[in-house]
């Protein structure tokens, strides 16, 4: 499994109670899920984090994809973990991890059961009450849009640079892992940019 799908997750059609229900619904569901994590205490965490974890595997998506997570973000987990526990804060080190892997499984609870256009679509409504204030709810669904279909993009990037670089022997060099894929990336965005703007979506009205 590629590391853009291990960290976002990917929509997988079904019939489960999760695909039926409404995007709105879902994002009160996400935060249900995060906002007890956010403020209470390790048992809260470690509870909110259970029971995220048993609601994604009620998608019957593949526990891979359900549960599953790129080895680098969890050495990272690890990292931040043993940071917290070596200065002697091991409730921290509960609250940071815990909160993050809860927020990251509950995203990927609507992420899974809720087609990107939809998600896409249930946003740019959310935001249409601001038109008053000449806000332009669609451009934002367009960002947003953008900004979602960079990060697999961006993740596969580092991979591919991170296997080149190890075949080459400077695995160990950052320079030699950081500046390919702020290059690619920066042509990547010019590239975006070029084929909206041909569309004349890049225009103000």
């Amino acid at each position: 499994m590629n590391a853009a799908r291990a960290l976002l997750g990917i929509h997988v059609p079904g019939t489960t109670v999760w695909h039926r229900m409404g995007v709105g619904w879902k994002y009160l569901v996400f935060l249900a899920l995060t906002l007890p994590a956010v403020f209470g205490g390790p048992l809260v965490v470690l509870g909110a984090l259970a029971l995220t974890l048993a609601l994604v595997a009620t998608t019957r998506a593949p526990l891979r994809l359900a549960w599953g997570m790129p080895v680098a973000l969890v050495v990272l987990f690890a990292l931040v973990a043993g940071y917290h526990v070596f200065f002697g804060e091991p409730v921290m080190a509960v609250k940071v991890v815990g909160t993050t892997l809860a927020a990251l499984y509950a995203g990927r609870l609507i992420l899974i059961t809720t087609p990107m256009p939809s998600l896409i679509d249930a946003l740019v409504a959310a935001v249409g009450p601001l038109r008053r204030f000449g806000a332009n709810p669609e451009r934002f669904g367009l960002a947003v849009a953008v900004l979602v279909r960079s990060i697999p993009y961006v993740i596969a990037s580092f991979g591919e640079v991170r296997d080149a670089a190890r075949a080459r022997g400077v695995d160990r060099n950052p320079l030699a892992s950081v500046t390919p894929v702020v290059v690619q990336a920066v042509a990547y965005a010019r590239t975006t940019g070029d084929a909206l703007m041909a569309r004349g979506l890049g225009d103000d009205d």
